[in-house]
């Protein structure tokens, strides 16, 4: 970038918008905070692309981007996407105005915490709001996949505890059946399939991953630009950072698979991955219970080890058919396990979803319930029984329950 694209304080643009200072700069133009004349100088993030380009072809693709990016921006409606407020050109250059976003980007933050490594709670949060954003640009029609997730591209409000995500110059809408799109990426955070055109929701799912794993590491240890990660013979995430759970290591490994088929299927089931792992950070080991092996010795038990009011409490299934629910006294209704001092979230009904003792087995069954239920993270089919093994999982409105044995 050369001294006549730097814009000095006090210079206006589009008649409108003064020129504070310069934010940052990039390969494609600079960041400026601006202050909006007509808008009692609100502070406004000024993106300038830069347009000195020899070669015709560039020079197109680069104006294609910046317009895209305008595109995208101006179609979004999200907290975690900064607002687009403007889009003009002024002297051959492009300027897009936009939400100004106070705070650091992700990776300048790890590099001012001591020990170089963000703790694992505080990026599990994170990872929760990150697949938030992807789940809804993925669900627009046609999706837009962001292609270049990384640290240095998301950006931490201290003061409003939210992540940000920004610069959507390469971000695009890919339909369904669209192949061969450009490999544009940071190497390190792109998936294999990038490199040779192949664009889809699993693109943005591995690298989120791998920024994930920067947090975590300190540094983003893929083996291999293009062939991606490679765990049979690297170091794992907990092996590389010890003081890892094997949670979270277990959704970064599977968030970086290198074939876009074994990773999560979708943000939304990234997401709530990531929240049942951040359950577990704060709750209580189960209590262990021996599974009874005839029905006259019923004295199993399923544990809450999460709901929306920090309590915990132990239920012993005593009987053939026990009934999770709320007591309601107006309809005498009574479930033997009942949730209503624990779940707040007004999703469970009265009588949510049950569980029965058949043939020396239990089993977890939804009756049919408005809101549904969750079996190990999967949502299961109303009427249908799921045997309940140690370990097993079960979801009612917001609170977890695990089945001991």
């Amino acid at each position: 970038m050369s001294n006549k694209d730097v814009l000095p304080p006090g210079t206006i643009l589009s008649e409108r918008y003064e020129i504070v200072k310069r934010l940052g700069k990039g390969g494609m133009g600079s960041v400026y905070l601006a202050k909006d004349q007509r808008l009692s100088n609100t502070l406004r993030a000024v993106k300038q692309m830069v347009v000195e380009f020899v070669d015709m072809d560039q020079y197109t693709k680069a104006i294609d981007d910046f317009r895209r990016e305008a595109e995208v921006l101006a179609s979004l409606d999200h907290p975690s996407i900064p607002s687009i407020y403007d889009y003009f050109v002024q002297e051959g250059y492009y300027y897009l105005v936009m939400k100004c976003v106070s705070g650091k980007d992700l990776e300048q933050l790890l590099e001012a915490t001591p020990g170089g490594i963000i703790d694992e709670k505080r990026v599990t949060k994170w990872g929760v709001q990150l697949c938030d954003v992807f789940q809804y640009i993925h669900s627009r029609t046609p999706p837009i996949i962001y292609r270049d997730m990384k640290p240095a591209n998301v950006m931490y409000d201290e003061e409003a505890d939210r992540l940000y995500i920004i610069d959507f110059g390469i971000a695009r809408f890919v339909a369904s059946s669209q192949a061969n799109v450009t490999a544009i990426g940071t190497v390190g955070y792109a998936p294999p399939e990038l490199f040779i055109g192949m664009v889809t929701p699993a693109t943005d799912i591995y690298s989120l991953g791998a920024s994930l794993i920067h947090l975590l590491v300190g540094h983003c240890p893929v083996s291999h630009p293009v062939h991606g990660f490679n765990f049979g013979t690297n170091p794992s995430p907990n092996q590389i950072n010890p003081k890892l759970s094997q949670g979270i290591n277990e959704i970064l490994v599977k968030s970086v698979a290198p074939r876009a088929r074994d990773r999560y299927a979708s943000a939304l089931e990234m997401k709530q991955a990531l929240e049942r792992h951040l359950y577990s950070l704060d709750a209580p080991a189960p209590i262990v219970v021996a599974t009874p092996s005839t029905p006259e010795s019923l004295n199993a038990v399923v544990n809450i080890i999460h709901c929306n009011t920090l309590k915990t409490a132990s239920f012993p299934l005593r009987k053939e058919n026990s009934i999770i629910g709320r007591f309601d006294v107006s309809s005498g209704v009574a479930p033997e396990i009942d949730l209503a001092n624990y779940d707040t979230s007004g999703k469970v009904s009265r009588r949510h979803a049950r569980i029965v003792w058949d043939s020396g087995k239990f089993y977890f069954e939804d009756t049919g319930s408005a809101n549904g239920s969750l079996y190990n993270g999967e949502k299961v089919t109303a009427q249908q029984r799921y045997q309940l093994k140690t370990g097993d999982q079960i979801c009612v409105g917001e609170t977890i329950m695990e089945y001991t044995q």
